[in-house]
């Protein structure tokens, strides 16, 4: 499984418009948010309401890939450069990708 942190600082006054995206972006998805297919979720800072952390996860680079050469993925990086202070995206990978890795004792 690979994660992507999508972190942003959104302008105060572009709080609602930026939360507007992320809806659209998201479609009608049910129960946990869906962006263009993919699990996804959004979360605010509890003590910084500007600041918001995007989080999706594929299964295999290939499907990121696919997702990061999307129209929906160019969208929320345009977005992010007009309604944000500040962005940065984190890659991680969760240990399901190695199956055979055991907890040390």
């Amino acid at each position: 499984m690979i994660n992507m942190i999508f972190m942003v600082r959104v302008r105060p006054e572009k709080r609602e418009e930026f939360l507007q995206v992320i809806r659209s972006l998201r479609g009608n998805g049910e129960g946990q948010g869906v962006l263009s297919g993919v699990p996804a979720a959004l979360y605010r800072d509890v003590d910084d309401e500007a600041c918001f952390a995007l989080t999706c996860e594929w299964e295999t680079p290939e499907r990121l890939g696919a997702y990061l050469r999307e129209e929906k993925f160019r969208v929320l990086l345009g977005a992010v450069k007009v309604l944000c202070d500040k962005s940065e995206i984190k890659y991680s990978r969760t240990l399901d990708n190695y199956p055979n890795l055991r907890l040390a004792t």
